[in-house]
């Protein structure tokens, strides 16, 4: 396996990790990027969060059929509803399916949850 070790694909994995601790301090959990150093595959996450366990994936494209199914969802979603895509493998269990959201839809699903439960 080919080491990404000092390359610009190092840099911009780093960057995006860096991105996601911020992206969710911003929205209220406290995060950091963790790392790599002394660390071994599954020993900790890429990022720390109050509420998520975290492994961030930085590709340099992401296949066309998942980018589609989302285009799907955003182009049928009303009223104000997130778009989102479940994602199962043929012989998976159920609740081991896949649930894919957009940031900026992540991020809104949040802050309306957080304001309901201030109003509660």
């Amino acid at each position: 396996m080919k080491s990404h070790r000092g390359t610009q694909m190092d840099k911009t994995w780093k960057k995006f990790e860096r991105w996601v601790a911020s992206f969710l301090t911003e929205i209220g959990d406290e995060s950091a990027r963790v790392p790599v150093s002394g660390r071994s595959r599954g020993d900790s996450p890429d990022v720390t969060s109050d509420v998520l366990s975290i492994e961030c994936k930085y590709r340099k494209t992401i296949p066309h059929w998942i980018k589609d199914a989302m285009s799907q969802a955003i182009a049928s979603s009303r009223d104000n509803k997130t778009p989102v895509v479940f994602l199962k493998e043929s012989g998976s269990p159920y609740n081991d399916t896949l649930i894919i959201f957009r940031a900026i839809d992540f991020k809104e699903a949040l802050r309306e949850e957080d304001e309901r439960q201030r109003t509660v």
